[in-house]
């Protein structure tokens, strides 16, 4: 019974697993559109699907290469939708707005925030497996009065 109460407090102070979220970024980058695919992790998204559509039609669609990063010659100026599926994964769908080109090519793109959104939660992390060593440590003091009592 005590080990049922045990799994039961741990259980439910455990806080909720990291699911592996699959993430993307889109960008026009001189005639080329730029697609990037990558895990919250940072882990490039090999082979995922990418799929830019314009209202219901298909615009064009391929697959990332090994690090994550699919490129396709610049569509019309209009507004799209890019969906990335990858292995049971979707990427929020990004809405893409694409402007007449600019008559010199564009700079190098400045770096988007994908080392924030990809970073690992050090500190929630640390005070989730404080709490388990808590409840860990409670447990065994918790053994050591009942183990007392017995003898007595």
């Amino acid at each position: 019974m005590r080990l049922l109460i045990a799994a039961t407090v741990l259980l439910a102070g455990s806080s909720p697993a990291f699911a592996h979220h699959l993430l993307s970024s889109t960008r026009v980058v001189g005639d080329r559109l730029r697609v990037e695919a990558y895990y919250d992790d940072d882990t490039p998204a090999q082979d995922a699907r990418v799929t830019i559509r314009q209202d219901d039609r298909v615009v064009v669609e391929g697959r990332t290469d090994e690090k994550g990063v699919w490129t396709c010659p610049r569509p019309e100026p209009g507004t799209y939708t890019v969906r990335v599926v990858s292995v049971g994964h979707a990427a929020e769908p990004k809405t893409l707005v694409v402007g007449e080109p600019e008559p010199t090519p564009a700079a190098d793109p400045a770096p988007d925030d994908r080392a924030r959104r990809t970073h690992t939660p050090w500190g929630r992390l640390a005070a989730g497996l404080a709490v388990i060593g808590g409840l860990w440590v409670a447990w065994l003091i918790s053994r050591r009065g009942v183990a007392t009592a017995d003898r007595t």
